[in-house]
């Protein structure tokens, strides 16, 4: 009976030491799981930057034994067929007809971009500002303009009842007189000028203009032509139209649709500085035929010369 006891007690124990097994067992399968899914995710980004790599270079025509890191060299597809899933580009159809019809040969350095011309700070706009404020009181007061000031714009707003007549890019007889209330600050000053027109979004189609765009544009080009009839240097000048695409408040009723129909003189901080003219040489001193300098004269004199020829002249003999 004894003998039995212990018996089964050794069976018991033997079983109770390798339950880790079990455990242990779990634990790497799991492990085998989870090197198995981040090697399928490792062989799909693989595949997909193969894909993306392989497109990329049909789509941008690589060429050139280096394709790597943006240093090939980028062809344009000129063709008008579109292109569909899966299409090639054929090397033959690269630029085809872009130039068939470009005329005349372009002049030495029209291909480079304009480079910007050094910024110049023009006149300050606090004293600008001061003197418009006085200058435009009264239609200031009426609600007619308002002057604004950020860091790169002083503006003039004004109504565009104020300037034109409705549908109209014509100037009104008292345009030029509202203008002249603004010379006496913009003149002197070498700031640059932009004139911006806006409109309103109720749909304009007369016999002047077809779309707010060409209002908006015929208006801002109508005040920079009394600008530069007032003496303002054409080169300090710009047009912008934006037509009813830039409104200050929604167009829902007529005051609204108003405070939108404008035209802005927007004064630049930057300035334009004119060019030196040419240095002109010493004055040339003529001479007469005996080689004697020829002093001016108001009179008309004909002088005969030799062989029968005749001089008209205004400069006599000393």
């Amino acid at each position: 009976m004894l003998n039995n006891r212990r018996r089964n007690s050794a069976v018991y124990d033997d079983a109770h030491l390798n339950r880790w097994l079990v455990s242990y067992a779990d634990y790497m399968t799991l492990m085998f799981a989870l090197f198995v899914v981040l090697y399928a995710f490792a062989m799909v980004k693989e595949e997909q930057h193969e894909l993306l790599s392989h497109s990329l270079g049909q789509i941008f025509q690589l060429s050139g034994d280096d394709q790597e890191g943006g240093r090939g060299v980028l062809k344009v597809n000129s063709s008008d067929t579109p292109l569909t899933s899966g299409d090639k580009i054929s090397p033959t159809e690269f630029n085809k007809g872009l130039l068939d019809e470009v005329g005349t040969e372009p002049v030495e350095g029209d291909s480079q971009l304009i480079k910007p011309q050094a910024k110049l700070l023009g006149t300050p706009f606090s004293s600008m500002q001061e003197k418009l404020a006085t200058d435009l009181l009264e239609v200031v007061e009426k609600g007619y303009a308002k002057i604004e000031q950020d860091d790169n714009w002083l503006t003039i707003e004004f109504r565009s009842g104020l300037l034109f007549d409705s549908g109209s890019a014509t100037t009104r007889d008292a345009t030029r007189a509202v203008l002249r209330q603004v010379l006496d600050t913009i003149a002197p000053a070498n700031n640059f000028i932009h004139v911006r027109g806006y409109t309103d979004d109720q749909p304009i189609n007369n016999e002047q203009f077809s779309s707010n765009w060409q209002l908006s544009s015929a208006r801002a080009s109508a005040i920079v032509q009394e600008l530069q009839a007032l003496d303002i240097e054409p080169q300090r000048l710009a047009i912008e139209a934006y037509g009813q695409y830039k409104p200050k408040t929604d167009n829902v009723d007529a005051q609204s649709r108003a405070a939108n129909r404008r035209v802005v003189i927007a004064i630049s901080r930057y300035g334009w500085v004119p060019e030196k003219p040419p240095e002109l040489g010493p004055p040339v001193q003529l001479a007469s035929d005996s080689g004697a300098p020829l002093s001016d004269s108001r009179d008309i004199q004909i002088i005969e010369l030799p062989g029968g020829g005749l001089r008209i002249t205004t400069r006599n003999e000393e």
